[in-house]
């Protein structure tokens, strides 16, 4: 009886060890969890404390919060061309010629500037467009390909790629002609041939330098598939009421605005004026990008200003570019909208220390160490 009950106490012990031993395994890996969550929390949260919403914008979804590796992917549709950059001191009257400082020639093109500027910064982007069979085409797909950009490009035979020339003065204001060549010839069915591409991505990023009818056909489509829609209205003209209440993110800077709207924007109170008519008309989210004076966000629930950060600009060429790339990579890791802007600011703040477009689109490497000297973040 004795050694019975004695085998049983053994037992009894041995059990209660190992559920001992068991509960302090459990109670480490949940503490191991809990600190992995909490550090990932850390990192991506966003100032205002805007978490945990998912379908809203301006919130992180609960998987973007443990998983940023699975960010969302982006396709970009619009234009792509050759930039011929002169650098001078003053522009010249009719009939007046005069030397210039400075030559350069960078691949270029909006959709081109912003796909660059988002794979630089570490998004998954494809780029869709067309372009010439002259020497050039070949410069532009090696460009993308150099810069990780994934692309699907129509070939227009017996056409010049898009050519922009850009003018810059002394104080790094830029005027731009553009002769569209090839992107003329992005239309309906090279979307419908890419629908594929359309249903593989989750955000739509579009400019205005390729058809009008183009750029409202792919947002229809884009619509219809649920997708995030980003619409860079540049060059500005007026937009209908179908792009403006289907797109979730419109991205003008003032002269933009006004063209859009018809009325002036020429100071702060103008442009929140420009604003609420836009949003008024149906649009989500309006960003007003400002140059040294920021970006204005404006959306039903009211209206920020996001400060720019101080540099010294010396080429303009191109910022709007940077800010749209920057904004849809950080939006698509996950970040709220208010970050995104703060980061694509950033960015443009140092897009405009250098020389070019293409060429001052900054990495992701280099946000992030402009953003660690940053105090007030």
């Amino acid at each position: 009886m004795e050694k019975a009950k004695l085998s049983y106490l053994k037992e009894r012990f041995y059990k209660s060890k190992r559920m001992n031993i068991l509960l302090r395994t459990i109670f480490f890996i949940s503490i191991i969890v809990t600190f992995t969550i909490y550090i990932k929390f850390d990192n991506l949260k966003s100032k205002n404390g805007n978490l945990l919403k998912g379908l809203n914008y301006n919130r992180l979804s609960l998987r973007s919060l443990l998983s940023q590796e699975k960010m969302k992917k982006i396709l970009v549709i619009g234009s792509i061309g050759y930039d011929v950059t002169t650098y001078y001191d003053k522009m010249p009257v009719i009939g007046e010629t005069i030397v210039g400082r400075k030559f350069a020639q960078n691949p270029g093109g909006k959709g081109d500037n912003q796909a660059v500027a988002a794979a630089r910064s570490g998004a998954d982007i494809t780029f869709m467009g067309a372009i010439g069979d002259d020497n050039y085409g070949e410069i532009l797909t090696k460009n993308l390909e150099n810069n990780n950009v994934k692309h699907s490009l129509k070939v227009v035979p017996n056409m010049s790629c898009q050519v922009a020339t850009i003018l810059v003065d002394k104080e790094g204001r830029n005027s731009i002609i553009i002769v569209p060549g090839a992107n003329n010839y992005v239309d309906k069915k090279q979307i419908d041939d890419n629908e594929k591409l359309i249903d593989e991505n989750d955000i739509i990023l579009l400019q205005l330098e390729i058809p009008i009818e183009t750029v409202e056909y792919a947002i229809d489509m884009a619509y219809k598939k649920k997708k995030i829609i980003i619409l860079n209205p540049a060059p500005g003209q007026p937009l209908s009421d179908n792009i403006l209440k289907k797109v979730d993110f419109l991205t003008p800077n003032e002269s933009e605005l006004s063209l859009i709207t018809g009325m002036p924007t020429s100071n702060m109170e103008e442009i929140k004026l420009a604003s609420k008519k836009i949003i008024d008309l149906g649009a989500k989210n309006l960003i007003v990008t400002l140059g040294e004076k920021g970006s204005l966000l404006c959306n039903k629930e009211g209206e920020k200003l996001f400060p720019a950060f101080p540099t010294v600009a010396v080429d303009t060429a191109g910022a709007g570019d940077c800010f749209a790339g920057v904004f849809v990579t950080y939006l698509s890791k996950g970040y709220s909208i208010d970050e995104a802007i703060k980061y694509a600011n950033l960015a443009s703040s140092i897009s405009v220390t250098k020389i070019g477009t293409i060429p001052s689109l900054p990495t992701q490497k280099e946000i992030e160490e402009k953003k660690k000297g940053i105090k007030d973040w």
